[in-house]
Order: C-alpha cells, then structure tokens, then sequence
C-alpha cells in the first residue's frame, strides 16, 4: 500500500504563518525560495502544508522572518488542542488582507474608520 500523506493541521497551520511573514515582508514565493536555497513551488508546498520542513529550515525560515521557530508553531494549551490560526494571522496570510490592513491603519479619522468596521460587519458570511 502506498504511503500516501495528507496534510495535516500543524502542517496546513506553519504554512499559513509562512505566507503570512512572507506577505508582511512583501516578499514573493521565489524571492523567500531563493533565500532557502529552494524554488518558488517548494515554497508553495510549504505554504500549503503539502510539505513538511525539516527542524533546520523552520530555522532558517524563522531567521529570514526574524522570528523564533515557535512564532511558526501552533500554541498548545495543557489539555486542549490548538483552535487554529487567529484572526489576525489569516488576514495577514493574504495579500489582499494585507492590503486592507496598510490601507486601514492610514485613515486617521475614527468615524471613517468605524464606518468601515461596520460595512465589514454587514458583509460578515456572504
């Protein structure tokens, strides 16, 4: 029988911080891949959890985010599994949530600001 892995959770979890430091740093899948020495789709695979990084790149990752390795990790609680990546962390995970989050933290006017956050609520789940 072949051994066929899925992606697990922990996977799909350090690969979505990957792409959130990577977006946080503007940086593209073969810019991040040349500094590990790896091409663009590895770090793609990565990403998507596809991929399992060894103890030393998960070091080398953390040093190019200028992180620690546990940044990378998903929090355990005694007893209790982790929920998952944050809010925060899945919005900086995507381009377009960083977008928005530059483009947020500019407007200086609290009304427009509340407004906004208002708007995003009524869109909530559609």
């Amino acid at each position: 029988m072949p051994n066929v892995r899925s992606v697990t959770d922990v996977d799909a979890y350090i690969g979505e911080k990957i792409r959130g430091y990577r977006n946080q740093l503007k940086l593209s899948q073969d810019e991040l891949g040349q500094q590990l020495g790896v091409s663009f789709q590895q770090v793609q695979k990565y990403e998507k959890g596809v991929n399992r990084l060894s103890g030393s790149r998960l070091q080398q990752v953390a040093q190019i985010f200028d992180c620690e390795i546990v940044d990378l990790l998903p929090e355990r609680r005694a007893g209790r599994k982790s929920k998952g990546l944050s809010n925060v962390d899945r919005i900086v995970a995507t381009r377009d949530g960083m977008k928005l989050v530059d483009s947020f933290v500019t407007i200086k006017d609290e009304n427009l600001r509340a407004a906004i956050v208002d708007l995003a609520r009524r869109f909530e789940g559609l």
